[in-house]
């Protein structure tokens, strides 16, 4: 199995990078370009209703994302066929789209906080770089699903 978007790369112990020591990324997109991603086991001590208060009471809990960007807010989810420009990454999970329309869908009481997973920050590697590490043996590669990607237990380090 290659890279790919929507795959989980999970970190071989032989990876000692402090950013991805033990940890499981789900990539969001993958192509001539590079690959960006998002670390699925580093949660934060934070919600996302505590830095965006218009949000008061959405608690669904933050993740870093990566070392990539660490002043930007990103989400998948699984409301993407109400989100303009959300893009499907794997059956019923998507990725971004308009925020104001996912602010707006929030706070309407049309999602639930377990259709999202917020990211501050993303992992992102240049073309040609992820696959060097894959050979590298830093990265073991599997699918991914719905479930293992929503579910925080999953991947407890």
């Amino acid at each position: 199995m290659s890279p790919n978007t929507g795959i989980l790369l999970v970190s071989s112990p032989a990876l000692t990078d402090a950013h991805f020591k033990r940890s499981v990324v789900f990539l969001a997109q993958h192509g001539e370009g590079g690959t960006l991603g998002y670390v699925l086991n580093r949660p934060l001590a934070a919600t996302l209703s505590e830095i965006l208060p218009d949000l008061y009471g959405f608690d669904a809990p933050l993740y870093w994302g990566g070392p990539c960007q660490n002043d930007t807010l990103h989400c998948i989810h699984t409301v993407g066929t109400h989100i303009p420009g959300a893009a499907e990454i794997i059956h019923g999970v998507y990725w971004g789209g308009d925020f104001d329309t996912i602010r707006d869908l929030i706070i309407a009481g049309g999602a639930e906080v377990e259709d999202f997973r917020f990211f501050v920050g993303y992992a992102g590697w240049s073309e040609g770089q992820l696959e060097n590490e894959i050979k590298e043996s830093s990265w073991f590669i599997t699918e991914s699903s719905q479930e293992n990607v929503f579910t925080p237990s999953v991947f407890s380090t």
